[in-house]
Parts: structure tokens; sequence; C-alpha cells
């Protein structure tokens, strides 16, 4: 599992790493344990990230992004502590996930449709306006 010093990575002394964000984090980091036991407990392994030495996705903007940040827009959950993308090379969280979504209702987690994340699992907890579990970026 990820905590939140490798969620925040390298951004840590950022002025945009504020209490709301942070506990936004530890929120998310809630529920990604919860969703990710549920997973192990099914068999699912979840693979360490050679690049970030562990199991978010990316360099370093897989878990928190400041605002300065020229990926996703200046509201994205990324940006304000509430989704991380999970290293997922095979696509075998993505595949696990989308046959069982009733683990993403249990345990709060919302994630982008697997055509729009190849190579990772995007895992958020805050709802798109859909509201639906499984959502299209």
């Amino acid at each position: 599992m990820f905590n939140l010093i490798n969620y925040v990575g390298p951004h840590a002394a950022l002025p945009d790493w504020n209490a709301e964000r942070q506990a936004n984090a530890q929120g998310l980091i809630t529920a990604c344990a919860k969703l990710q036991a549920a997973l192990q407990d099914a068999g699912i392994h979840f693979q360490i990230n050679p690049r970030t030495g562990t199991t978010i996705s990316g360099e370093t903007l897989g878990g928190f992004r400041p605002q300065s940040c020229p990926i996703g827009a200046h509201d994205s959950a990324h940006k304000t502590g509430e989704a991380v993308d999970r290293y997922d090379p095979d696509g075998v969280i993505d595949g696990y996930l989308m046959a069982h979504q009733e683990l993403l209702t249990e345990c709060g987690i919302y994630i982008e449709h697997p055509s729009a994340t190849h190579g990772w699992s995007h895992w958020s907890i805050r709802a798109p306006a859909s509201e639906h579990h499984v959502f299209f970026p």
C-alpha cells in the first residue's frame, strides 16, 4: 500500500499541499487500502512501479499534483488530494474491478474507464458528475 509521504512525493514543501488537501489524501488512502485489501483477498497482486518504488503509477505525478502541473484541470481530483493512479501495467486491476464493480461502491472509489487508463488504474474518492463508479474522463 502507499502512504501519505509517497502519495505527495516531491511536492510536500509546496503551499498547494495544505491541510485540506492532506485531509483529502488521508481519506483517499483509507478508501484505497480497503479496496486494495479486497482485491488482494481475491488474489490480485499489486505490482511495484520501478519509477516510483510504490504501487503509484507515473514518475512523480501519479499521486498528488500541484496546481502548477500542466496535467489535469485546476480542480482535478489529483490536485485536491482525492485521486491516485495505481500502477497496473497489464490491466489486471482494472479488469477485476470492471467485473466486480460492487467493490467500488462498497469502498467509495470511482475509477476512470480502463479504455482511458492504459498502464494504470485511476482511483478517486470524488464522485464524477454522473455519480457512476466507472466513468469516462
